[in-house]
């Protein structure tokens, strides 16, 4: 009977590492993807921010269309821009109007014309800003006839980055509310029964969407939390993981880790999204998927005892600033901005304590049997593949060629979580410590 155990569990361990990796790369792995252009190719792109009392106007206008309809045929030289600039912008003040139910809103130049690059193709920016002096009433009409009126083949396309007390927070691209042209020069949009909480609440979904659908985030919190259920022990060279320990530890250590990223992620969250101190996007990108691999390197075998807790607050220093492009991007005035730290940061805690409700449960059972250990590998070595082709992602602005398929398990996120309590069932039946063989163990 000893003889039987001992060969078969190197066949069994091998079998939980070959399908654990199997499940949790195609669940886990979801690598970054470009996002799409602000708008198509040979049209102008406005981007609406609504605020208590005014609506800021953000205009992306193709160089071409506005060299055909005010004929100023300048080269792509900001110094010729600026000599046409006052000339452009009271055309703009005349041409582009937003009114609500009580009339329209005064208008004013809130960022002078520069030049950009657009989906490869030059475009001026300018932004104008429309106060009504007075909370904003009902449903805004957006009103644009610059270069349509001259070219009518043009479009405009009108998207809304955010109304904080509508409740329309949109995370990534701005959500699109309509396209002008063709005739067509005017937009009306409906807004509920404004109020501040709206946006209070509409921000905390955000974060745990952030979450839900970050797989960055996702894949660090799971590489923290798979070592809840062990303990680091000295041995012979440095140290080991040994498990199962007790359940009420390893809830303990689980909030502990938890807890430290959450402390982390806070402070970079704020500070960044304050405008108090700022970091390329690129390089953070970078460190987070870092964070992930150093968390799995500590998950094969333990870097010094609680390591997961420095790694989580140190690390979470980086996902905070990650987090904080969110808030960015939604131009949120400075109360709003407070207001939003605070729902963002609860929408990301809520997010993670499901989770964690939903693995720790799943890893303490497992915990139990002799795959752990495979398991446990599988889910550290799929990590480290995973921000290594991450990194390349970044590093060469490239589609992961397996996007589709992680998006298409993604779309099916209960299956997915099922399909894991199923694998986890499976190599606890057959890998589960029985009397007979703890029997075995101690007599060897």
């Amino acid at each position: 009977m000893p003889t039987t155990v001992v060969r078969r569990a190197p066949e069994t361990r091998l079998a939980a590492i070959a399908l654990a990796a199997l499940l949790l790369v195609l669940v886990l792995v979801l690598l970054p993807t470009q996002r799409a252009a602000a708008h198509p190719t040979g049209s102008t792109g406005v981007f609406l921010t609504v605020r208590q009392d005014a609506v800021e106007v953000k205009m992306q206008i193709q160089k071409a269309g506005f060299v055909a309809a005010t004929g100023y045929d300048i080269a792509t030289d900001q110094s010729e821009l600026d000599a046409i600039s006052d000339n452009l912008m009271t055309f703009l003040l005349h041409r582009v109007h937003v009114s609500d139910e009580q009339g329209s809103l005064a208008a004013t130049v809130l960022e002078e014309p520069t030049f950009a690059t657009v989906n490869d193709e030059d475009a001026i920016e300018t932004t104008l800003r429309f106060t009504a002096g007075r909370p904003l009433q009902g449903a805004l009409e957006f009103t644009d006839d610059f270069i349509i009126d001259v070219v009518p083949s043009h479009q405009v396309y009108v998207a809304l980055i955010s109304d904080w007390d509508d409740g329309q927070i949109n995370e990534g691209e701005p959500q699109v509310i309509g396209v002008l042209g063709g005739g067509v020069t005017h937009l009306t949009w409906e807004r509920s029964d404004t109020d501040p909480l709206h946006g209070l609440l509409a921000v905390i979904r955000l974060g745990m969407l952030h979450i839900a659908e970050g797989t960055d985030h996702l894949l660090f919190l799971t590489t923290l939390l798979i070592v809840a259920p062990s303990l680091a022990t000295r041995a012979r060279r440095g140290w080991r993981w040994q498990q199962p320990i007790p359940v009420k530890k390893t809830v303990g250590r689980a909030a502990l880790t938890i807890t430290a990223f959450t402390v982390g992620h806070l402070i970079t969250l704020a500070l960044v999204s304050l405008g108090l101190i700022s970091f390329p996007e690129k390089p953070v990108e970078i460190l987070v998927a870092v964070s992930i691999a150093v968390a799995a390197a500590h998950a094969l075998k333990p870097l010094l005892p609680r390591g997961e807790l420095l790694i989580a607050g140190v690390f979470g220093l980086v996902h905070g600033t990650a987090f904080a492009t969110t808030i960015l991007e939604l131009n949120l005035g400075f109360g709003e901005t407070l207001v939003a730290i605070i729902g963002f940061n609860v929408g990301v805690e809520l997010a993670q304590l499901i989770a964690a409700v939903l693995v720790l449960p799943l890893l303490i059972w497992l915990s139990h049997a002799r795959a752990f250990v495979g398991f446990r590998t599988a889910v550290a070595i799929a990590a480290i593949l995973a921000a290594a082709a991450w990194i390349g992602g970044i590093l060469t602005d490239q589609d992961s060629v397996l996007q589709p398929v992680f998006t298409e398990i993604a779309s099916f996120p209960v299956v997915s979580y099922l399909l894991l309590v199923a694998l986890v069932a499976a190599l606890w039946y057959f890998t589960r410590t029985t009397a007979a063989s703890r029997r075995i163990e101690a007599g060897r």
